[in-house]
């Protein structure tokens, strides 16, 4: 008879804990954190979608367009578009031979830097370095206590009887 008053003790509040960690478990809106959550999750998958949507709009938009474009050009227009198209690829050119230009001159300023420069320099590069750092730190710390904040705590054992 005591025994089976034990059990009864013991065993209904663990019955009553997994019947309410079933049923949150099951609608994740019956905890605070659970809803949260699934509304966070939501409202990124429908950001997700609308940007996608909207980006696919704007290609096939401009897509259209173009071949209307074409299709309706005269020979001499045709002429000009493909002549824009040589101008963009020069474009492109020019801005790879710029970056080139630019990494050529922060060499020159590095070799021809004083040893108080250079200190200057890498303090500079320091401190952006250990603001990225913070900020990456800064997310992970966010995204961490999301993550605590959504996890269903682990049944403990019971001790064997």
């Amino acid at each position: 008879m005591f025994s089976i008053r034990k059990i009864a003790l013991l065993g209904l509040p663990l019955v009553a804990f997994a019947g309410a960690a079933s049923v949150a478990h099951a609608d994740p809106c019956l905890s605070l954190s659970g809803c949260i959550q699934q509304d966070v999750s939501n409202q990124v998958s429908s950001a997700k979608d609308s940007a996608k949507n909207s980006g696919n709009q704007l290609v096939n938009g401009v897509r259209d367009q173009a071949k209307q474009r074409w299709n309706n050009a005269t020979e001499a227009e045709r002429e000009k578009l493909l002549a824009k198209g040589g101008a963009l690829t020069s474009t492109g050119a020019n801005a790879t031979e710029k970056l080139n230009n630019a990494e050529k001159t922060v060499k020159e300023r590095w070799n021809n830097a004083s040893t108080a420069e250079r200190q200057k320099i890498l303090a500079q590069r320091d401190k952006l370095t250990n603001a990225g750092n913070s900020v990456n730190n800064a997310e992970k710390n966010v995204q961490d206590r999301v993550k605590k904040a959504t996890t269903l705590p682990s049944i403990p054992s019971l001790p064997s009887l």
